[in-house]
């Protein structure tokens, strides 16, 4: 297909004067990626990598994904030349690319259940939904060239890095689906500023809007991962009504000593592998006993210190209806 390609259109001319400062961009994007996740990984922990790194382990290894991946840029790079006038059949073919990588990593996983289908549509459908977007408008705004360079570490870099931050599903998905989304406004925003051919006046409302949204999506992103020292999780029981309600979001805060609690707190704590947040009526040595407001009796376990997640600080009402939701619907994730 290149090659007939190439011969009905030959090679178009890879020139952009915003191709320079798109690498730039790119290659600081992706310097900044390894420092964020592997910084997240000193707290988390890290896997090592399933393949031989060796030298000619490693070439023998991307020789097959980088020859693949150089065709797939140029036939998108052809596309994109002969497409400025016409963008369907430049859209069409970034559908089909995104169907093809969905299909190559399909055959990873097992659909024994629903938690799997999710996880798969989390983890393949909307990372690669993501990436494939912003191969497509990188290519067709700026060069072939940056979404070579983005695709290669994205793609490649299993094959040559020893470790990797082990983030577990939740973080990698939404990484997964954000880096693109970030670069891509980043592109955006260049394209705006040196467009030669339009006057641009800057629409400073729009940056700012963005970037406290970043923040704010960040912060939620620690919150719901737990990473920091405080978490955030979904009430989906009415066992602590009218203090919480299901569906409600609450906010507790990790201790590491049974002297940080008293009587009257909120406890956060495991009991058969699920979080539940009752009030503490009494301490004694190394255990304490909880009750829901709403329960007419106190629990009739008493919970270890070891068990104990934290102290419940603070409430947002409403927000934890959509994990209830996909909690019921797929299973525990």
């Amino acid at each position: 297909m290149m090659t007939l390609l190439l011969i009905k259109y030959r090679f178009p001319k890879d020139k952009n004067y915003l191709k320079s400062s798109s690498i730039r961009i790119v290659i600081i994007s992706i310097l900044s990626y390894l420092l964020i996740t592997y910084t997240i990984g000193i707290l988390v922990g890290f896997n090592k990598s399933v393949f031989r790194l060796d030298f000619i382990s490693i070439v023998k290894n991307i020789s097959i994904p980088l020859v693949v991946l150089l065709c797939q840029e140029v036939i998108r790079y052809i596309f994109a030349k002969n497409s400025l006038n016409d963008k369907k059949a430049y859209i069409m073919l970034t559908l089909i690319f995104i169907f093809l990588d969905i299909i190559m990593e399909y055959r990873a996983y097992t659909f024994y259940n629903s938690e799997i289908i999710f996880v798969f549509i989390c983890l393949v459908v909307c990372v690669n939904v993501s990436r494939e977007t912003l191969y497509s408008y990188l290519t067709y705004k700026i060069s072939l060239v940056p979404t070579i360079i983005i695709k290669a570490f994205l793609e490649l870099s299993i094959f040559v890095l020893p470790i990797f931050p082990n983030l577990g599903n939740y973080i990698t998905s939404v990484i997964g689906v954000l880096y693109p989304v970030i670069i891509y406004f980043f592109i955006y925003n260049l394209i705006r500023k040196y467009d030669k051919d339009k006057k641009y006046v800057a629409k400073v409302g729009r940056n700012y809007l963005i970037y406290p949204l970043l923040v704010v999506f960040g912060v939620i992103v620690l919150l719901i991962s737990g990473l920091g020292e405080y978490q955030m999780v979904a009430v989906g029981s009415g066992s602590m009504e009218p203090t919480f309600y299901r569906g409600d979001a609450v906010i507790f805060r990790k201790i590491s000593s049974i002297k940080e609690l008293d009587v009257g707190m909120v406890l956060a704590y495991y009991k058969d592998n699920k979080l539940i947040t009752h009030r503490i009526i009494y301490i004694e040595g190394n255990y304490i006993n909880t009750k829901g407001d709403n329960n007419d009796t106190a629990d009739n376990y008493d919970v270890p210190f070891d068990d104990v997640v934290g102290i419940v600080t603070y409430k947002i009402s409403y927000i934890g209806y959509p994990t209830i939701w996909l909690y019921e619907k797929f299973g525990k994730l």
